[in-house]
């Protein structure tokens, strides 16, 4: 058996102190000082653009879905105020769509909530347009778009959002920097229950890094997306911190996708949402095969704080010239053109007969407007200060105290 040095009662205490000290440290992470809560994210969804048809793509039911139709709706299917945001690192070179003058759905397509056919509530989407985000939303014959004139397609990390009120304003924020805004039409978006289609194996899904219907002239997105947080409500009203880790999940969120999982053919939605989960499938083609997951994130090593550039280059308020509510024309009424099906490199799929899209109705022309980034909700705060340097130095003296107690305590036996 070991014996325990019998040591004053003094020298007992400093090293008890130094103990606890180095106890509390390591439990609280330094005193009163907050550590983020988050984890760095371990992949992201990579797209190619490679595949053809109704392929090559994440397609997310927005409800339970049967013979085409969605009985009820689940998290994701949002109608009034929403707030989209993301991650996307793209290359102009591999995202080569126009500016998208007739409409956003001739751009590379980054999120698709079309819906097939005329005379519905609406729908919207997100691309990029010349290498810029281009946010569309339709209500009913009301059907406009904005581009925003901030490029992204640099080769660099960018966190996105897209905002849309009830009202109808659409705004864009481009690392935390307003990116113009526009008035678009009012009222509900949300893809209707039990609604009748052409195109049920497309139709009432949200879909990602393509059009849904795979329609003439339309392009794939290439590059990566991560962590994709949707939530029921305008987050932001104006410049705000661009986030340094993953989206939190907050009572606002209604579908989050971190794309994590690193392998197989599904996108967990781990939002908690009521009524949820929101969850989604790969749909795998092409060559190289894609979507497919990628190490690539923004959270490793490091993310990079926005340049002085971009926060420079943003006019405080958008100027007529950006902020013009574009009515968009009806889309071509050419029937779909018969492609080959490239091979399905994870999950296969039965052939999908396409039949030929109705055309957009023309839109209701509508005056230019200038339209500020609205204050119709805070912006959110950013996320808790890291607190390292603090826990490092708590270390340090700890180690100091009970280094001292030690020393203390051989000198006092050579002593005895």
């Amino acid at each position: 058996m070991t014996k325990t040095p019998n040591l004053p009662p003094a020298l007992r205490r400093l090293l008890a102190l130094a103990a606890s000290f180095l106890l509390l440290s390591s439990v609280s992470g330094g005193g009163n000082f907050a550590v983020p809560s988050y984890a760095a994210g371990g992949t992201a969804l990579r797209f190619y653009g490679t595949g053809a048809d109704e392929l090559d793509r994440v397609k997310i039911p927005l409800g339970p879905v049967s013979a085409g139709q969605i009985a009820s709706s689940y998290p994701v299917n949002m109608g009034g105020d929403f707030t989209i945001e993301f991650w996307m690192r793209a290359a102009a070179e591999e995202n080569t769509a126009p500016a998208c003058d007739v409409g956003w759905y001739y751009g590379n397509i980054i999120l698709d909530r079309d819906v097939d056919g005329a005379g519905d509530e609406g729908d919207y989407g997100v691309a990029l347009c010349d290498g810029r985000i281009a946010v569309g939303v339709s209500v009913g014959a009301d059907d406009r778009q904005f581009v925003s004139p901030v490029t992204v397609t640099d080769g660099q990390w960018h966190h996105v959002a897209v905002t849309r009120s009830d009202g109808g304003q659409i705004a864009i924020f481009v690392d935390g920097q307003p990116a113009g805004s526009t008035e678009g039409p009012r009222g509900s978006v949300a893809y209707r229950v039990n609604r009748e289609t052409a195109q049920p194996e497309s139709d009432p899904y949200l879909v990602l890094g393509a059009e849904k219907h795979g329609y003439p002239g339309t392009s794939h997105y290439d590059g990566l997306l991560d962590d994709l947080r949707i939530s029921n409500v305008v987050r932001y009203g104006g410049p705000f911190s661009r986030p340094t880790g993953p989206h939190p999940v907050d009572a606002s969120t209604v579908a989050l996708f971190r794309f994590d999982e690193g392998a197989g053919t599904t996108v967990g939605d781990s939002s908690g949402a009521v009524g949820g989960p929101s969850s989604g499938v790969l749909v795998v083609a092409g060559s190289p095969a894609s979507p497919a997951w990628a190490t690539d994130t923004p959270f490793t090593p490091a993310v990079v704080a926005p340049t002085a550039a971009l926060a420079t280059a943003l006019p405080a308020e958008p100027t007529a010239a950006l902020a013009t509510a574009t009515a968009l024309p009806a889309e071509p009424t050419a029937a779909l053109a018969t492609a080959t099906a490239l091979p399905v490199a994870v999950v296969p799929e039965p052939a999908l007969t396409a039949a030929a899209p109705e055309p957009r109705p023309a839109a209701t022309p509508v005056a230019p407007t200038s339209v500020a980034v609205g204050t119709k909700t805070s912006a959110e705060s950013p996320p808790p200060a890291d607190a390292m340097d603090t826990l490092l130095f708590a270390w340090l003296a700890a180690a100091a105290v009970l280094g001292i107690a030690i020393v203390a305590g051989l000198r006092w036996r050579s002593c005895g």
